[in-house]
């Protein structure tokens, strides 16, 4: 039953992708994260996602450590991107983020704006952290975060953090969740708020209900589902892109995982969740792990999953597979009357 139920969800998008004809007010952005082996075929990709009616992008391969985006200088890859009709106006990206060496810290976000202002990038986003379980060093993560911001600010860019289900949990000996704090100890004018709606109902929350409760905060989204945006039911986009339209906002990104199986994917969410653990007991991500490469089963090698030379067909499915997934997300989204 459920595969037929999925077939016919595939088949009704692929009607609608005969039929409808773009629309130039829809505003749909892509996060590069979805692209699964994009690096094999960037030109092809490229082309794939302005084909499918994406004109804007938020992407995730700049190496910090370099300053190049896929091998690329900064400006070099915007180019690309514009070639194909798409505007790269996000980025997440990773750096140094240490309360016990503020400076070091800045410089090196810093240099990250640097280049990004090269593609032209308004946002910066910050992916993912392990927050602390004190309160004395969760306010300074707080207040290095306002001061990342502000470096952000003197370039033009606007900071800020993405969510997954840790932020909601509760700190350590108290009622409040993490998100909840971190929007309040940090400054507006330097920090702002993607939500990833997927991870927000993974947290147990209403998207709805935050993007009610901070109207000013939540400048970007990521839209997000088990996989195509749409297909399992369980999220009212309707509700959350109303919402968030109705606050003032307009950039948003299409997010998508690997294929999985429903096990994957709870691997997947059991590795979340003990990540989340890890955070309640104030351990660090170097932390976690390690617990979890000590937890591997016997005979998995010492390397983290996925790393390492891939075969090149295991890579040319994976690009497919997101692709087409990447495509049938942008159809439901097109021919949603609630998306703009």
């Amino acid at each position: 039953m459920k595969k037929l139920v999925y077939l016919s969800f595939l088949s009704l998008l692929a009607i609608s992708l005969t039929y409808a004809a773009d629309d130039p007010k829809k505003h749909l952005g892509i996060a590069t994260y979805s692209v699964k082996g994009l690096e094999s075929d960037i030109e092809g990709t490229f082309k794939s996602l302005a084909e499918a009616g994406y004109v804007t992008m938020e992407i995730s391969n700049y190496n910090a450590q370099n300053g190049m985006v896929a091998g690329y200088k900064p400006a070099d890859y915007a180019a690309l991107a514009s070639k194909y009709g798409l505007t790269i106006i996000s980025s997440h990206a990773r750096a140094r983020f240490d309360v016990k060496d503020e400076a070091a810290t800045v410089a090196a976000w810093a240099k990250v704006f640097d280049d990004h202002k090269l593609m032209g990038a308004k946002y910066v986003i910050f992916p993912m952290n392990m927050w602390s379980g004190n309160f004395d060093v969760l306010k300074q993560e707080c207040e290095l975060m306002n001061k990342i911001g502000e470096v952000a600010n003197q370039r033009g860019i606007k900071f800020g953090y993405h969510n997954h289900h840790m932020e909601f949990a509760t700190i350590a000996g108290t009622e409040q969740l993490y998100e909840d704090y971190l929007i309040a100890n940090t400054d507006p004018e330097k920090v702002i708020f993607q939500m990833d709606v997927y991870w927000v109902t993974q947290g147990g929350q209403d998207p709805v209900a935050y993007l009610k409760k901070y109207p000013t905060r939540f400048k970007l989204l990521h839209i997000k589902d088990d996989y195509v945006i749409g297909e399992s039911g369980k999220i009212n986009y309707e509700a959350i892109f109303k919402q968030f339209y109705k606050n003032g906002n307009q950039d948003w990104f299409v997010e998508i995982e690997d294929k999985q199986t429903p096990e994957q994917r709870e691997q997947s969410k059991a590795m979340m969740d003990g990540m989340k653990e890890m955070q309640a007991k104030g351990g660090s991500m170097e932390d976690f792990f390690k617990e979890m490469m000590k937890n591997r089963p016997a005979g998995q090698g010492g390397g983290m999953p996925g790393a390492g030379p891939q075969d090149p067909a295991i890579v040319a499915e994976k690009l497919k597979d997101s692709l087409d997934a990447i495509k049938l997300s942008a159809v439901y989204l097109k021919n949603s009357k609630f998306v703009k």
